[in-house]
């Protein structure tokens, strides 16, 4: 995909898991080896989220997402 990601809040600062990571087409989920994307948690009043712009308009029939994996 490849497209352009965002995230809040941002990465932690001992991993580089920026949102990009998660549309790079590696679905390992190896966090601790930079392959997947990473946030903090986010609080009662500015949750955690994360979104891709896909540059264009998609009619979706589904979504795969990987969970992170310590393991890869």
């Amino acid at each position: 995909m490849n497209k352009p990601a965002t995230q809040f809040p941002d990465t932690y600062t001992y991993l580089n898991g920026s949102a990009s990571k998660a549309v790079d087409g590696d679905t390992s989920g190896n966090v601790a080896g930079d392959m997947c994307t990473h946030t903090n948690r986010g609080t009662r009043s500015e949750p955690a989220w994360w979104r891709v712009d896909l540059k264009a308009y998609y009619n979706l029939t589904g979504i795969n997402i990987y969970n992170r994996n310590e393991f890869g």
